[in-house]
């Protein structure tokens, strides 16, 4: 407990010094904070928001650290009379949301004494036989069998079922601790909004035992003969990239940790993550998305999506959306096993195209043309005859229709199509090439 304290104070004084060193950062943070740690630093209290606590330090070690110190947050009258006054201080916004609540982290919890919830030497004994075969027969093997149902699955379904779940969740638990004749490698828990119990994407609890730890984290069924598409699994790893969706606790940490504690993190990570999930949810399976929500970021959605956003007059910028592509298609490539073709994926012009030069996944070269419109599917946007032919005499070129298309945030809606417009569109003259004889 000491070193957890001493560590979140060094976290707290580092926090402070951002005001001085990077004051976007600093002052972002208090626009809509959930909860505050306060200290006294050279006589003047302080209100660190848990998300500048979290800047730069891990922040599920950092919210586990918290709730080891001083428990759960607690709402305060009289703290929240001298936040208002801190805020006017530093020229800080107040939140404008009604009925803001606010907590604080305000006096550190007497200390429990440690009972790890899960038994590290068990799980280190198990994983000798994760994925090995199992017989009835054998009395040794049958013995282990009993220990896994006992100290792995049950402590899972335990684990799962001490959760305070979203309104709407469900829980599946774990059933099985050897499947095909084999020990399991792990188990897992899911957990998933009822509606879309189908939808093959969910949050899952349970240990590694090959790897001898814990794990949290959200994620797609990628194996099995009902798991995600390729393309499916693809989509899901590119919009969620930047999330940090898994935690896991090796054996170390697993001796530190009651069921107290396993279930706060758990209970906050499926918190910070439920929008990111059904968001994931909404766009792969129902080409449901805001651009507005994300920051440089293509939101892919399938040709027979149809909107009819009229488009503003906002001057797009040619070089972001070609930027925005390369970056896709690196991604794409890299989740392909073909990373190393990204550095030659490069924005060229040929006369008066302007193109992206790329590759396949099975790293064939591929081109695209592409277009961009601050309107909707339906949005009449123009292609020159030179841009009609070359899309369709061209095998391995593609339109990639960007739709939809945010300036604000660098973020669009990602249609794409292969072959001559006449295929898919109805193609109108606008201006005509007139000689007068």
């Amino acid at each position: 407990m000491p070193n957890t304290a001493n560590e979140l104070l060094k976290k707290v004084k580092d926090s402070i010094q951002l005001r001085d060193v990077d004051s976007e950062t600093y002052r972002s943070t208090f626009k809509s904070p959930k909860s505050f740690i306060t200290a006294t630093i050279l006589g003047k209290q302080e209100f660190i928001p848990i998300s500048l606590l979290c800047t730069n330090h891990n922040r599920y070690q950092t919210l586990l650290d918290l709730y080891e110190v001083f428990g759960e947050p607690e709402s305060d009258e009289k703290l929240n009379l001298r936040l208002k006054g801190f805020y006017k201080e530093h020229n800080l916004e107040w939140p404008k949301t009604e009925n803001y609540a606010i907590t604080y982290y305000i006096r550190p919890a007497a200390p429990a004494p440690i009972s790890p919830f899960f038994n590290g030497s068990v799980i280190e004994k198990l994983s000798n036989y994760a994925g090995t075969r199992y017989k009835a027969s054998d009395a040794f093997l049958k013995d282990l069998g009993n220990t896994y149902a006992d100290e792995v699955v049950d402590k899972t379904n335990t684990w799962v079922d001490s959760l305070t779940l979203p309104h709407g969740y469900m829980i599946e638990p774990e059933r099985y601790w050897q499947v095909a004749g084999r020990f399991k490698s792990f188990t897992w828990a899911k957990i998933y909004k009822e509606e879309f119990k189908d939808q093959k994407i969910f949050f899952s609890v349970g240990v590694d035992v090959q790897n001898k730890k814990l794990v949290i984290k959200l994620d797609g069924l990628r194996s099995g003969t009902h798991k995600l598409s390729n393309f499916d699994i693809r989509d899901f790893d590119y919009f969620t990239q930047n999330n940090e969706l898994e935690i896991s606790y090796d054996l170390e940490k697993i001796q530190l940790l009651n069921l107290e504690t396993i279930t706060f993190i758990t209970n906050r990570f499926i918190d910070l993550n439920k929008t990111t999930y059904e968001q994931a949810i909404n766009l792969i399976w129902n080409n449901n998305a805001d651009t507005y929500n994300f920051d440089n970021l293509l939101l892919k959605v399938t040709p027979q999506y149809s909107s009819e956003k009229d488009p503003s007059f906002d001057n797009i910028i040619d070089k972001d959306i070609a930027n925005l592509i390369i970056e896709y298609e690196k991604f794409i490539l890299s989740h392909s096993g073909k990373g190393s073709l990204g550095d030659s994926v490069q924005m060229v012009t040929e006369g008066s195209l302007n193109l992206i030069k790329s590759f396949e996944t099975d790293g064939k070269p591929k081109t695209v043309l592409y277009k961009a419109t601050t309107g909707g599917s339906n949005a009449k946007f123009e292609m020159s005859r030179t841009e009609i032919e070359y899309l369709g005499d061209n095998l391995h070129t593609f339109l990639y229709h960007i739709i939809e298309y945010n300036i604000n945030n660098n973020c669009g809606k990602l249609i794409i199509r292969k072959g001559s417009p006449t295929k898919y569109a109805e193609l109108k003259s606008i201006n005509y090439e007139v000689q007068i004889n």
